[in-house]
């Protein structure tokens, strides 16, 4: 039950979100200097809400260029599906375990890349190569070889011991790209060949142009390998266009002149403006979350007691209500409910009542204790950083103005552009800032992916996604032994332990999974019934057309 004092709190957290809610709309609309009116109703135009990073898949650190080059013009050994419950033939139409550090794959026959070469097990092994030492690495990082058995067979033997889930949710994850191309080597940051000159894929679309900070556009690529009689062999779609805006109002201003088929991320706040118009709203279940991390390598931020302090000050509930309108789900640790068994609703509660929950006196505390250790003298300046998305602008500004508002802190809030704080973050800049970045994590399918590459002590950038440099060997030990056990109930137990860890750690404040959510014009589609969101967001426009995991959307007649 809420104290007097507690409930005055809660109505000016809420007083707080209403008015940052009313702040920071964009004028005018992004890159619409050359939209074609007039274009087919078999071309389909979506938005993107970040430029594309990089069109080397290999490279890919950010959803959008995941979700957009990556997911259409290039292609991976297997698939996951919509539920994220059953693995899915791609580029391998079958896998074996031999043992517990042993799989062997069939390769598909018949596959072309957009060059003409057609795909073998060399091309496997080379992309594997490849993929070392970049900010991927780790789903290779187990594998100690791979060994061609014939032009469309290999054996991949481990180091340590996986379970088929995590080698199929990693291994099977490396893109694959042609091996004999002038200008491609196993060093990606040697090469001279330009990816956004010709996509080198096997994916249903190859590029054809693109406009930095304007639109992406893919064309279906004629030889692609599908051969099945239940969708059409290549994309239904003449053309689809990726037209790059960042800012959500813009976007939902675009889809309401009729310049959008598709947006994806609208704000969950304003969804009821859909009511009364054509758009239609689609949601489902999502992987990921967003958090917010410290910078743990920095005094004061090393000191423990301050991060527990400053998380347990973030208004979760109330954020979650007023700026997701209830379409997120609170949680105390890295794995999220889109993992399924893994996540526990019970105990994902315990963590938040026991650590990292709001409990404000609690928050005053232990940040007051932290300051007499470090000799601070309140206030202290706090500075936030995030990119550029309406809703985690919104609920960053909620979090700044709480920690404003103690008169423990002088909290102030920067925007970046995605593109611009996606390179300070892997590059390094991140780990000698004292920045607290609030920031979103798309996860992927297996607890691993939450976990090993924000938090491992051999995953610090630029090898993997471990900007603010953490260590632990408790966390350490129990993301390799994790990743080691092939049982889910034992794995299950390791990852509550780990959950545990964190908790009283708090290198990161977990805060929420969102629900996936996108926007259609259903008179853009013969079956709208047909589009679902996708619950990784790196594979969030997979209902275009992903036909060997049953989803293809198609034009109206």
């Amino acid at each position: 039950m809420s104290s007097d004092g507690d409930q005055s709190h809660v109505e000016s957290t809420r007083r707080k979100v209403l008015a940052a809610m009313g702040g920071g709309v964009s004028v005018g609309l992004a890159g619409c200097g050359i939209f074609d009116s007039e274009s087919s109703p078999s071309e389909l135009t979506v938005s993107a809400g970040a430029n594309i990073s990089t069109f080397d898949p290999t490279i890919i650190a950010d959803a959008t260029s995941a979700s957009t080059v990556g997911a259409f013009c290039y292609e991976y050994l297997v698939d996951n599906n919509f539920s994220l419950t059953e693995w899915q033939p791609s580029l391998a139409t079958s896998w074996t375990q031999v043992d517990d550090t042993t799989f062997e794959m069939q390769l598909r026959e018949g596959v072309q890349f957009h060059n003409g070469d057609e795909m073998t097990a060399e091309d496997v092994r080379f992309s594997v190569e490849r993929i070392r030492g970049t900010v991927n690495t780790a789903a290779v990082d187990n594998v100690d070889n791979v060994e061609i058995l014939g032009d469309y067979q290999i054996r991949v033997n481990l180091t340590n011991p996986r379970g088929e889930g995590l080698f199929l949710t990693n291994f099977g994850g490396v893109p694959i790209l042609p091996s004999s191309v002038d200008g491609l080597s196993t060093t990606p940051s040697e090469d001279s060949f330009s990816f956004q000159d010709q996509s080198l894929g096997t994916g249903p679309f190859e590029l054809d142009a693109f406009q930095s900070e304007d639109r992406l556009e893919i064309v279906p690529f004629d030889d692609y390998w599908y051969d099945g009689d239940d969708y059409p062999s290549t994309p239904p779609w003449e053309r689809v266009t990726f037209r790059i805006i960042p800012e959500q109002s813009s976007q939902e201003e675009a889809m309401q002149n009729g310049e959008l088929d598709m947006i994806d991320n609208p704000a969950p706040f304003n969804l009821g403006q859909w009511d009364s118009i054509d758009p239609e709203p689609k949601i489902g279940d999502a992987v990921g979350f967003d958090f917010v991390s410290y910078p743990v390598n920095q005094s004061p931020y090393n000191n423990p007691k301050l991060r527990r302090g400053m998380t347990k000050l973030i208004p979760r509930s109330d954020v979650i209500q007023a700026v997701f309108s209830d379409f997120a789900t609170p949680l105390g640790g890295p794995i999220s409910p889109g993992l399924g068994t893994y996540f526990d609703e019970e105990r994902n509660q315990e963590l938040l009542d026991n650590y990292v929950g709001e409990n404000r006196e609690e928050a005053l505390s232990l940040i007051e204790e932290a300051f007499n250790e470090e000799g601070i003298e309140p206030p202290f300046d706090l500075s936030f950083i995030t990119n550029v998305n309406t809703t985690r602008e919104r609920w960053m500004e909620v979090i700044q103005q709480t920690f404003d508002e103690t008169e423990l802190f002088n909290a102030e809030l920067e925007v970046q552009a995605f593109d611009q704080l996606v390179p300070f973050l892997v590059q390094g800049e991140a780990a000698e800032s004292t920045d607290i970045v609030g920031i979103g994590w798309t996860g992927g399918s297996d607890p691993n992916g939450h976990v090993e590459q924000l938090l491992a002590s051999d995953q610090h950038v630029p090898a993997g996604f471990n900007w603010n440099l953490y260590e632990n060997e408790e966390v350490d030990r129990l993301i390799t032994e994790g990743k080691q056990a092939t049982e889910t109930e034992e794995r299950i137990q390791i990852y509550r332990e780990l959950e545990t860890v964190l908790a009283n750690e708090v290198p990161e404040a977990f805060m929420w999974t969102g629900d996936a959510i996108q926007v259609i014009q259903p008179d853009s589609f013969a079956n709208p019934d047909d589009w679902q969101p996708y619950p990784n967001a790196s594979f969030r426009y997979w209902s275009i057309y992903r036909p060997n995991v049953g989803k293809v959307v198609e034009p109206p007649e």
